[in-house]
């Protein structure tokens, strides 16, 4: 439709090379909903005929109800096929529809709210995964496990002590969205193809009730893909964190290990051993970890070499884009189901911290600290008794027979700094993470109601 009176028609392999249709029903949504602002704001200016106008919003809030039919048009992008579509309902008067804009900034209008949405979606299921996180802590402030560098036993820890690890990071990555949705947030409509229009459009209205302000430059607001490149690093290396805890989930669920059961619906079986019962769920999260990694690359790698203005290529970075978001907000979805249904084996938490000789950091600080001496020269004198020891019991009896230090697990935990696996300590982090959850869900419940029926 756009290139027949410039160029003619367009042999249908070279239409199925350059369409982007199949890409475009992921923002089909978004696109119609950018046209529906485009054409209210039109009607509110006096810039087109009041009935002509009215006819075409209705068309495409029917549209936006079911754009199915859309996908059976042969176009270029999906842009191309709703002005196809509605020239057939509306013969002359559709072309009302394309007064002062273009693809440019519809496309750039479409992919901004597709990323806010999904970016609101991410940030409510961080949040109700940092929850679950906090009220599973709260059962487990004594449950004594080992922790782990390099994946041996190093000092005692809590199992609560390590969820608030989790949550401590996933609230950094919701700071980190937050930040991602205000620089989505911004529109590109009616900055044109790249240096405006001449219709005497009100940027800001069009803006309302979608966007949160508008991207000033006209060519930033058409040519630029940064926004994606910031959003998707952050949900990348949120994805890249989500794969080392599917790491932890998979070891520690192994029979050798045998800390956690896992749900059965997070389970698979094998096609041939009839006992195994297989992680599964956290393998694909594993595995969406490097996939995400591949995404983000190509993504910029698209983008890397681009000069200014809108090119083609960019239509193959919004895929990736996507894919990264979608991908990454089912993960998360994942991890909240998982932690919510997880069961802990107590006792085997326990076994590998006392099996272990954990505590000698602890007695050699301990030794340090009342005899005054040297930390490095007690440390050499702990090691070598661990060396010289059968066993644990053994070293710890040789300890107390030496230094005379009765050591213990539940002292051991207690440890004065704050972020340690303390009980008091876990429990005084849980109490000012939950005030930060419920800042984090006033924030984003009060967004959710400032944009609540604006697509009506």
């Amino acid at each position: 439709m756009y290139r027949k009176n410039l160029l003619g028609d367009i042999d249908p392999g070279i239409l199925s090379y350059i369409s982007s249709m199949k890409e475009d029903k992921e923002l089909v949504e978004e696109v119609i909903e950018s046209l529906i602002a485009h054409v209210k704001t039109l009607l509110c200016q006096g810039v087109v005929p009041q009935e002509k106008g009215e006819r075409i919003l209705k068309e495409l809030q029917s549209l936006l109800k079911n754009p199915s039919v859309l996908f059976e048009i042969e176009a270029e992008d999906i842009h191309e096929a709703i002005e196809i579509y509605l020239k057939e309902k509306l013969k002359e008067d559709e072309g009302y529809l394309a007064l002062g804009k273009s693809r440019n900034d519809h496309v750039a209008s479409a992919l901004r709210l597709k990323a806010k949405k999904l970016l609101i979606e991410q940030i409510m299921s961080l949040i109700t995964f940092r929850e679950v996180l906090l009220e599973k802590a709260k059962a487990h402030l004594t449950t004594v496990m080992p922790a782990f560098t390099h994946l041996q036993p190093a000092q005692p820890s809590t199992f609560a002590h390590y969820l608030c690890y989790i949550e401590e990071t996933l609230s950094t990555y919701t700071k980190a969205l937050f930040f991602a949705l205000e620089v989505v947030d911004a529109s590109p409509l009616g900055a044109g193809a790249v240096g405006g229009t001449s219709v005497p459009l009100d940027r800001k209205k069009l803006a309302e009730g979608f966007f949160g302000g508008i991207v000033f430059n006209t060519i930033n607001a058409t040519s630029n893909r940064d926004f994606l490149g910031i959003v998707c690093s952050i949900n990348v290396n949120l994805s890249v964190f989500l794969s080392r805890i599917a790491e932890d989930m998979v070891v520690f669920s192994t029979p050798q290990f045998n800390y956690f059961k896992f749900p059965s619906e997070h389970l698979a079986t094998s096609s041939m051993m009839p006992q195994k019962k297989n992680p599964v769920t956290m393998e694909i999260a594993r595995a969406w970890g490097a996939e995400s990694i591949g995404h983000l690359v190509a993504l910029l790698t698209i983008l890397k070499g681009l000069p200014t203005g809108y090119n083609l290529d960019m239509q193959e970075a919004n895929k990736h884009a996507l894919k990264i978001l979608k991908g990454t907000l089912t993960t998360i979805r994942i991890f909240v189901d998982l932690f919510a249904k997880i069961e802990v084996n107590n006792e085997n938490l326990l076994r590998d911290a006392r099996v272990f000789p954990i505590l000698a950091t602890d007695i050699a600080e301990k030794i340090a600290l009342e005899s005054g001496r040297p930390y490095r020269e007690v440390y050499g004198e702990i090691a070598r008794l661990v060396r010289d020891s059968k066993s644990t019991e053994e070293f710890y009896n040789k300890v107390r027979e030496k230094y005379g230090i009765k050591v213990s697990l539940k002292e051991g935990i207690k440890k004065p700094v704050v972020g340690s696996p303390n009980p008091e300590k876990t429990k005084e982090y849980i109490g000012i993470a939950e005030k930060i959850i419920e800042d984090d869900l006033n924030k984003i419940n009060g967004l959710l109601k400032a944009i609540e029926g604006d697509f009506e």
